[in-house]
């Protein structure tokens, strides 16, 4: 990072925070949607923390609460009928009571996210350049000449080639690859602490989905940038993240380094997922492995109510699962939430 880099961090809220400590926190996460006991409960319980440079995946069905946690970091999922409890610590302040106009003033400046599908992102108006360096001088106060060169600079960053002739492009005529690039640029313009990434690479053929992660991870480790990986891919956690959280119904059912959980994972649910995987060595499967059902729709009466909310998937069900698991501890930061303990896990 060069001096100007370091420069613009001084004096911002969570600059300086050394590597390896804690920069965001989510504690007790709970998001509801309605009303009453038909409430819907997309997101409860859940706990994790990112550290600077690191990756941490969440990973699940889709359904699972995975990307309505990321929202929320950023406050995104705030509106009539959101119900939102727990605490998001960021750099000692708590960001779920904060006001929208303290949110929106940390948004891009301090927390950034990288959406899905960048055409309903991308402006489709207005030029790249334009779109990245507005983002410069929202946050970073700079002019527009200065805010447009550094506009070229990420670009650059972000390996698209020729940059100055690329700032001058309308996103339509940019690839699928390119315009996630262009995405990444604005999301990481004013270097942000936190990066939320909800499946980054939708859509993307497999060679430009692993330049793409390569990119994010790279550059957020030059950057000192904790990462949120929400995805629903095994292979993606593997190769990228460093630590992963398992999500089902809005839980969280197992957690820990991803050389952990891959290497021995003690949550059904979460061998469930590796067996669905498909395996080029080894002898060859009559058919894929898949779990039975789907993923269920949790209310507040159901889940005041419910046992083990995978039970009726899950081939290891017996009458402990009447009741909710605790979150087993297995040692710092890894934890799974079954009944199954020891020999019994599968």
């Amino acid at each position: 990072m060069t001096d100007d880099r370091e420069a613009r961090h001084q004096g911002r809220p969570g600059a300086g925070v050394p590597h390896g400590t804690e920069t965001l926190r989510i504690t007790g996460l709970r998001v509801g949607f309605g009303t009453g006991e038909d409430q819907v409960l997309a997101v409860d319980g859940v706990d994790l923390a990112l550290t600077p440079g690191r990756v941490h995946a969440l990973v699940g069905e889709s359904g699972s609460g995975k990307s309505v946690t990321g929202l929320t970091v950023l406050g995104l999922t705030r509106g009539r009928g959101t119900h939102v409890s727990g605490a998001i610590d960021y750099a000692g302040r708590d960001l779920v009571p904060l006001a929208e106009p303290e949110l929106r003033g940390l948004r891009g400046r301090e927390l950034a996210m990288v959406f899905q599908d960048p055409m309903t992102s991308l402006n489709p108006l207005h030029r790249v350049g334009r779109q990245i360096a507005e983002m410069v001088r929202l946050h970073d106060g700079a002019g527009k000449r200065e805010a447009m060169r550094r506009a070229v600079e990420l670009l650059g960053e972000v390996g698209i080639p020729e940059p100055e002739r690329a700032a001058r492009a309308y996103p339509h005529e940019f690839s699928g690859g390119m315009r996630q690039r262009v995405m990444i640029a604005i999301a990481l313009a004013c270097r942000p602490r936190v990066l939320i990434a909800d499946e980054p690479t939708t859509a993307l053929d497999v060679t430009i989905q692993a330049q793409i992660l390569n990119l994010i991870r790279t550059l957020c480790q030059d950057y000192g940038t904790a990462v949120l990986l929400v995805t629903h891919d095994l292979g993606v956690v593997a190769q990228y993240a460093d630590e992963v959280s398992v999500m089902y119904v809005g839980e969280v059912v197992e957690t820990g380094t991803v050389a952990e959980v891959l290497a021995a994972p003690r949550h059904p649910y979460t061998r469930g997922l590796l067996d669905a995987i498909p395996r080029l060595r080894g002898a060859r499967k009559p058919r894929l492995a898949t779990i039975a059902g789907s993923v269920p729709v949790f209310t507040a009466a159901t889940a005041a109510t419910s046992g083990c909310r995978f039970a009726a998937r899950c081939g290891h069900e017996h009458d402990a699962c009447g009741e909710r698991p605790p979150m087993r501890e297995l040692g710092p930061g890894r934890a799974y939430r079954c009944w199954l303990e020891g020999e019994e896990s599968p």
